[in-house]
């Protein structure tokens, strides 16, 4: 089945395994580095190349023809996108999450007849009737009246010199294309041709590495989830993923068709995709003091103000998530929110921990971004952004409270790890002495798990991983920081088993809620809904692990009680047969001596 994917491999000039080139494109956006965060006026020039380029958006993050195969280059719904993009179709709500690859223009007797009503022109009289959402949506946004007001005025002025032409309004042609036929969906490319400063400083996510907005599309369909999904039967599965995934476009936060500014600003923009089981940040600052705060009084703060004009406690009496992510430092805020990015999720185990399980070895030789790194949390770098966090925390609390609060979440975190250490610990137990409640042998395959070995090879996999897959025939199990996700996306014949979810849900789901309630403040989340339960199931692993021990244990006896039981039986009828032989050959001969 790969072959179909390497066939237009051959006779280029450099030529790849399948996931080296899926490495390249985690990596490809580091190829470039631009500065985002300057709040100081840009020149027509500097804003020229900016908007080079923005327009380049799809160009610069995915630089060979290989990789534009794979992610923008529309192919509809005819096949799927990344690597393994032969193996399954999208589901046809794709082709809005990710329209650069997969959107189709609508066609059918209705349309015709709309277009036989209204001229390619008359696209607001026309989406009156079809979507008049929509156009309420942009009566009242910026692009329908550029110069509603001073500032906007002297940003459209601005726009105009960059762009060339006149803006009375931004219409859905100038989005959109002049009609029908040239019909598709905005992308961060479409938006940079007047937005340039904005489209790269979000393209510039990439240089920080995953987790970024920029790389949502890659992140979902480089892991096999989506081809084994669609094997399976049920790639409908994947929506929730797909929703927030679909995250490298503007609209994403600037809803649209208001794609208003102000609308960006407010933490409801973040809290529709940073919530919930692996990210509760909706939650944990929403329930936090900052929380309360926002919600009680944020009706009645200036959003239309930038955020670098913003000030803390007078404009904003709590921060928003916007007003902490987006600081860079020295005064300044661009649309970049992983900048300060630290722990990173905090789902890569850290240096610093005697690890007495397999974490020693993370990341097991591992070759593929974002898996082939530990994390440093007191790299300079890494210092350098921690002392940004405590900067932006001291706007509105004593220098010396940021300070502490900030080590506390790194303790609270190593802590958090030691536990996963334990965790890891009882696990490897298990899988040394197969010790599940199926053999490894009997259980279903991890996702491709029988053509990943042979696809990638151990020099992306890694001897360790590599060696699992070959001599388990892909029945690998699910267990640990990278394995261990499968175990929350999807089942199959007893793949994971109970004790595998239990470490899946503690390591990507309590210790989330541990981390994401001590970063933002809510007490009750990082204790009750994260420490507490990482506790808890630190315990449940224990009990279920001493459980399949016993149950081995007991199966080993009575299959050697069953053997012995088999071998007593046979001995006895072979001795009853004897017995009877000879009693049956003495009878015979005392009979024919009486004879």
């Amino acid at each position: 089945m790969l072959r179909k994917i390497f066939a237009g491999f051959k006779g280029r000039r450099h030529k790849m395994k399948l996931l080296k080139l899926g490495a390249i494109l985690l990596a490809a956006p580091l190829i470039w580095s631009l500065q985002a965060g300057s709040v100081k006026a840009q020149s027509e020039v500097e804003l020229k190349e900016m908007q080079k380029k923005a327009m380049g958006y799809y160009d610069i993050l995915y630089p060979n023809d290989t990789l534009k195969d794979w992610f923008t280059n529309n192919v509809g719904l005819e096949k799927g996108a990344g690597p393994w993009q032969n193996l399954y179709k999208p589901v046809p709500l794709q082709m809005y999450w990710f329209p650069v690859r997969h959107y189709v223009k609508p066609d059918g007797t209705y349309y015709d007849q709309l277009l036989e009503k209204f001229k390619p022109t008359d696209c607001v009289k026309c989406h009156e009737e079809v979507t008049p959402g929509f156009v309420r949506d942009w009566e009242e946004s910026t692009h329908a009246k550029p110069r509603k007001n001073p500032r906007f005025a002297e940003k459209t002025q601005q726009i105009e010199k960059l762009i060339g032409r006149e803006l009375k309004e931004v219409t859905c042609s100038d989005c959109h294309g002049k009609d029908h036929k040239e019909l598709h969906m905005p992308t961060p490319a479409t938006c940079g041709e007047c937005h340039p400063k904005e489209t790269t400083e979000f393209m510039s996510e990439a240089e920080r590495g995953r987790p970024n907005h920029i790389e949502g599309l890659a992140a979902n369909v480089i892991p096999p989830w989506y081809p084994e999904m669609a094997r399976r039967g049920y790639p409908a599965g994947q929506f929730g993923c797909d929703l927030c995934h679909a995250t490298d476009r503007c609209n994403i936060c600037h809803s649209r068709h208001k794609f208003a500014a102000a609308e960006g600003r407010r933490p409801e923009a973040c809290m529709s995709c940073h919530m919930g089981f692996d990210h509760p940040d909706a939650e944990t600052y929403g329930e936090s003091k900052m929380g309360y705060i926002y919600h009680m009084e944020g009706e009645h703060w200036d959003w239309e103000k930038p955020l670098a004009e913003v000030v803390p406690g007078k404009d904003y009496r709590t921060p928003t998530c916007q007003f902490c992510h987006f600081d860079q430092g020295n005064g300044t805020f661009a649309h970049n929110p992983v900048t300060k990015g630290v722990w990173r999720m905090g789902t890569v185990p850290p240096i610093g921990i005697d690890y007495k399980s397999s974490l020693k070895d993370y990341p097991f030789g591992i070759q593929l971004p974002p898996m082939n790194y530990k994390l440093d949390v007191y790299s300079p770098e890494n210092k350098k952004r921690s002392e940004q966090w405590v900067a932006v925390c001291s706007k509105c609390h004593s220098p010396r409270f940021a300070r502490l609060y900030r080590e506390n979440l790194d303790n609270f975190m190593f802590e958090m790890w030691k536990h996963q250490d334990r965790a890891q610990l009882i696990l490897d137990d298990l899988a040394a002495n197969d010790e599940f409640d199926v053999p490894i042998k009997e259980r279903d395959i991890f996702p491709l798990g029988d053509i990943l070995a042979d696809a990638l090879g151990p020099g992306l996999l890694g001897e360790a991983v590599y060696k699992a897959f070959k001599t388990t025939g892909g029945k690998v199990p699910v267990i640990g920081p990278i394995l261990g996700l499968y175990g929350v996306f999807m089942t199959g014949k007893n793949n994971p088993s109970e004790i595998e979810l239990t470490y899946a849900n503690m390591w990507f789901g309590d210790a989330k809620h541990a981390y994401k309630g001590v970063a933002h403040g809510q007490q009750d989340i990082a204790w009750w809904y994260g420490a507490a339960k990482v506790y808890q199931g630190i315990n449940k692993l224990e009990s279920q692990a001493i459980a399949l021990k016993r149950g081995k244990k007991v199966d080993e006896f009575m299959a050697a009680k069953g053997r012995k039981s088999v071998a007593g039986i046979v001995g006895s009828i072979v001795g009853i047969v004897a017995v009877l032989m000879f009693g049956a050959a003495m009878w015979k001969k005392r009979r024919e001596t009486r004879q």
